[in-house]
């Protein structure tokens, strides 16, 4: 049965484009213990680093992880001859020190007997093996200890530990024992010292910590990206990997409170005789690491920039708007009196106004918000990040959460996120990129910024009519549009209508075709249950006031490739190779040991770059806008169907006069406008103005056909057929709002006031 499974689930090993920059690129690497908290982020760095990477799990199932236990030598032998993996992480182990204590049979079995089956077949298929282990190998009477420090475990689970490491060293020639300690990161399904500070405290719970146990605490992130950029050095041997900082694990809680902005209080120091654990610890315990800096070529992560990357964490995934980490007491007091004033003065002044007909304007579109989103403000203003930090990082998970998405990338317009997304497949990091005179296929009714970055960079557009109607690319004529230079499509969804993905994502596939969706006008909508913008190579959004959330300006890019990922984010950043966020300096933990192309060995990496890039990031101030907007989605989409709705079946009696939206049934369009193309005989013009001098506002389709703008007048470009479609969409056509904003006064005023234009006729 394991076989079977093995086969199935191995042809759905992640896989990555490589470009032969990283010496892991083309490896095909395998996490054992792929669900525990290391294994998690060694996942995340080795997907990264673009490695073909397949995990296990043994008791805790997580997406795409095979069952496996390496207790049963048949199990991993059959694991091995199918993955093949060329370099194996071993975390999965039996960690915890009192059960250990109590079931030292089960200890044994699983950390040495099980290090032995894998080093058995890592062995026979010459596979380099890295095995985690712990500085409780040593009695903690000498701490810290270094590399060549001799065992001398005092419990049952340093006693297995210890052996686990023999048995490595004595089966293999290629492996690298990484020793560490006091492992914490932020991850809800992990029970590391950092998630027990935070659930404990946040109820009310104080903990009793050790004060005499010393150790290094070791951010996990860091772990695993250090752990790799040893293999990449293809290092052997036994390598401490820690944090700098060497501390009592008492004090290591206090600042964890502190930063949760918690009560440090909360954490009572008390020696370990006074916490009654049956097996006994290595007190003074701890390692050194002048091994791990020099073979890093910098220092090991200090207490407080880790502190930094767990903050950014922290603050995405748990939603921490009003409370930051460095406030407590008088200031915290005054920052709730401001948040406090903030409401009421939004009570005043912002607060929804009587309609009255004739005199309030009816926007087309505009800004929805309450006090929620001013008070996010405000909070980042006290901050005073400004840069794109927390906010941004918290808006980013939220996005890649509501997509499902591989990565969510935060730029300052919807402009800049399309882009991004052309740059990106043009990148010479990417296979088979495009390159300048390739051709790219996309509407002719569209809006400028879709049709921009295709001009900008080189590429010819091709242009395709749409479908009154749908307002659409006509999908049927995409695949006859296309030439043998043809090697994109850029799609819009215009006015938040899904295209028929159906018949565009089977073009673009059987044709080797890159697919842009642009979806800044579609947010929420989705076409067979699934929402678009994720169906292409890329995706991206606007966060104009215009659209469907908003945090001023501010735009994103959707990805569910690793590789795109980082293009775009260099793009966005300057072009800079340096994936470090704002306030870190050495994530890769090399930042002084690259060489790339004629740069000097050593150069500092933070100042390497590998694109031709902008600086194209909003301000941590409208991501903290965006973060209160983001958990509004669904209810505005809902009030957007629901005005659109009125608005139909309000004209549906007047299609004589004109073409309602076309509907499909696959889809559920979250409506940025309502579309009305006017028929023979009826003029667009009369009811425009109509509509205005009753102060409803309406639009054109944005650029119409967008050859008839003076800028693209004369574009190096190749038209498909003729346009004639897209020219009465430019005739005859324009839109009003459908934007959550309305009023159900402001509806019923927009619906009279149609039928009273259509019962003059």
């Amino acid at each position: 049965m394991i076989r079977l499974k093995l086969f199935g689930w191995i042809l759905s090993l992640k896989r990555f484009p490589t470009t032969g920059t990283s010496s892991m690129g083309s490896q095909r690497a395998a996490v054992i213990g792929a669900s525990g908290l290391v294994g998690r982020a060694l996942m995340r760095v080795l997907e990264n680093n673009r490695c073909e990477v397949a995990g296990t799990y043994a008791t805790h199932s997580g997406d795409g992880l095979l069952p496996l236990d390496i207790s049963e030598p048949s199990q991993v032998r059959d694991w091995f001859r199918l993955i093949q993996p060329e370099t194996v992480f071993l975390t999965a182990a039996l960690t915890n020190v009192e059960y250990c204590e109590d079931h030292p049979e089960e200890a044994y079995r699983v950390n040495v007997e099980g290090a032995r089956s894998v080093a058995e077949e890592a062995a026979r298929c010459r596979s380099k093996l890295v095995l985690y282990s712990t500085d409780y190998i040593f009695d903690g009477e000498n701490g810290p200890y270094d590399e060549a420090a001799q065992p001398s475990p005092v419990s049952i689970y340093g006693r297995s530990k210890a052996e686990g490491e023999k048995v490595i060293r004595e089966m293999l020639e290629d492996y690298l024992i990484v020793r560490t300690t006091v492992v914490y990161g932020w991850d809800r399904r992990s029970k590391n010292f950092a998630m027990q500070v935070y659930q404990k405290l946040q109820g009310g719970v104080p903990i009793q910590v050790a004060e005499d146990q010393i150790g290094n605490p070791t951010l996990v992130d860091y772990l695993a990206e250090a752990s790799v950029r040893l293999v990449q050095q293809k290092t052997n041997g036994i390598v401490n990997i820690v944090g700098k900082d060497l501390l009592p694990r008492s004090e290591f809680g206090k600042a964890l409170a502190k930063f949760f902005g918690l009560d440090p209080e909360m954490i009572q120091a008390v020696p370990t005789a006074g916490l009654k654990q049956r097996a006994r610890r290595p007190l003074h315990g701890g390692l050194k690491v002048e091994k791990l800096n020099r073979l890093l070529g910098t220092e090991a992560m200090p207490l407080e920039e880790a502190l930094k990357r767990l903050r950014r964490q922290w603050r995405g995934d748990a939603q921490i708007t009003y409370v930051k980490a460095d406030r407590s007491g008088k200031s915290a007091r005054i920052a709730r009196e401001i948040f406090d004033r903030v409401k009421e003065y939004y009570e005043l002044v912002h607060r929804e106004k009587e309609f009255v007909p004739f005199k309030t304007p009816i926007p087309y579109a505009g800004r929805v918000f309450d006090e929620h989103e001013m008070v996010s403000l405000v909070d980042s203003a006290l901050d005073f990040w400004l840069t794109l930090g927390p906010y941004g990082d918290l808006f980013e998970k939220k996005m890649r959460r509501f997509f499902a998405a591989r990565d969510f990338i935060l730029v300052n317009s919807g402009s800049s996120a399309n882009l991004v997304a052309v740059g990106t497949l043009m990148s010479h990091d990417l296979d088979g990129h495009l390159k300048k005179g390739d051709e790219v296929i996309t509407p002719a009714v569209t809006f400028p910024s879709t049709m921009a970055p295709i001009v900008q960079n080189g590429l010819i557009p091709v242009l395709v009519d749409a479908e009154v109607g749908t307002y659409n690319i006509n999908p049927h004529l995409i695949e006859a549009a296309i030439s043998p230079r043809t090697r994109a499509l850029v799609i819009p969804h215009t006015l938040g209508n899904p295209c028929d993905m159906d018949i565009i994502c089977d073009v673009a596939r059987r044709h080797h075709l890159f697919l842009i969706e642009d979806a800044c006008d579609a947010l929420g909508s989705t076409f067979r249950e699934k929402l678009v913008g994720s169906f292409g190579d890329i995706g991206t959004l606007s966060f104009f006031p215009a659209h469907h959330i908003t945090m001023g300006e501010g735009g994103g890019v959707i990805v569910n490739n690793a590789r795109l990922s980082k293009i775009a984010r260099s793009l966005r950043d300057w072009g800079r190779d340096c994936w470090c966020a704002p306030g870190e300096s050495n994530t890769c933990t090399k930042r002084f040991g690259w060489q790339l192309g004629d740069l000097p060995e050593g150069y500092d990496h933070k100042y390497i770059y590998s694109h031709i890039g902008y600086n194209l990031k909003p301000t941590d101030l409208q991501a903290a806008i965006g973060v209160v907007q983001a958990d509004r989605i669904p209810e505005f989409v809902a009030k957007r169907r629901r005005n659109f709705s009125r608005l139909y079946e309000a004209l549906e009696p007047y299609q004589e006069f004109v073409i309602l939206p076309q509907l499909d049934p696959r889809s559920q369009p979250a409506w940025f406008s309502f579309p009305i193309t006017v028929k023979q005989g009826v003029s667009k013009r009369e009811l425009v103005q109509w509509l205005e001098t009753a102060r409803i506002e309406t639009r054109a389709v944005f650029g119409g056909n967008i050859l008839r703008q003076p800028g693209y007048a004369n574009i190096e470009c190749r038209v498909y057929g003729d346009l004639r479609e897209s020219d009465r969409i430019m005739r005859d056509t324009f839109f009003i709002g459908v934007y959550p904003g309305l009023t159900q006064g402001m509806v019923d005023f927009m619906v009279e006031r149609l039928k009273g234009f259509f019962s003059r006729i």
